[in-house]
């Protein structure tokens, strides 16, 4: 289990940046001593492999992104009494519990196991589809939250990021699975307790601005 204390400590702080190395050389160890190792940072959002160092930099300079809450990508176990014992914690998987955790555990505990599972199966495996046939780099889910972040960054209106949906869509493979309106992607998102509001606070909070 990962003391998770420090990642709200100021992060100038000795005490912060210890922690932080620690937590990269640990992740670094359980994976074998890898090359890379996946960022949760602001920025990368446990989209991005980078190096022990630049992780830990990352999390010096940026912080942990504040919606990961269960450290599915560096060994923590999603919950105790775990569905399946089989699940792989991807992108979706991660999202899906931090936004869903205190709903897991009471369905769990009176005994709604069944239908948590199906439904989490199946937002799962919608989110994990490969972005089109043979692309190995962006899931739906990735490649949504990568264009909306570029949305807010950007100031664009729901009406040019329609468009450029509906341009993207048509330019890529006949089998993308890209949503084409803006009303289409944040229904999706909010599977993820991902709700994007006119309002800057949560959103920028969400999209790591």
């Amino acid at each position: 289990m990962f003391n998770k204390s420090w990642v709200n400590l100021n992060r100038a702080t000795k005490e912060y940046m210890e922690a932080a190395w620690d937590f990269v050389k640990i992740v670094e160890k359980n994976d074998n001593y890898p090359l890379k190792i996946i960022c949760p940072c602001k920025n990368c959002w446990n989209l991005y492999h980078q190096s022990v160092d630049d992780v830990y930099e990352h999390l010096v300079i940026k912080g942990m992104d504040p919606t990961y809450r269960v450290w599915v990508h560096h060994g923590e176990q999603p919950f105790e009494k775990q569905l399946d014992s089989e699940l792989d914690g991807g992108d979706a998987f991660n999202l899906y519990m931090a936004g869903h955790m205190d709903s897991v555990n009471d369905d769990i505990s009176v005994g709604h196991g069944d239908g948590l599972e199906k439904d989490f199966d199946k937002n799962l495996e919608d989110a994990e589809t490969p972005f089109y046939t043979g692309c190995g780099k962006y899931t739906k889910l990735s490649a949504i939250l990568i264009l909306y972040k570029l949305k807010n960054l950007n100031g664009w209106t729901d009406t040019s990021f329609n468009d450029l949906l509906e341009l993207l869509h048509d330019m890529l493979p006949e089998n993308n699975v890209l949503l084409n309106s803006t009303y289409s992607a944040k229904r999706f998102l909010r599977k993820f307790d991902l709700k994007y509001q006119k309002d800057r606070c949560l959103c920028e909070r969400l999209l790591f601005v």
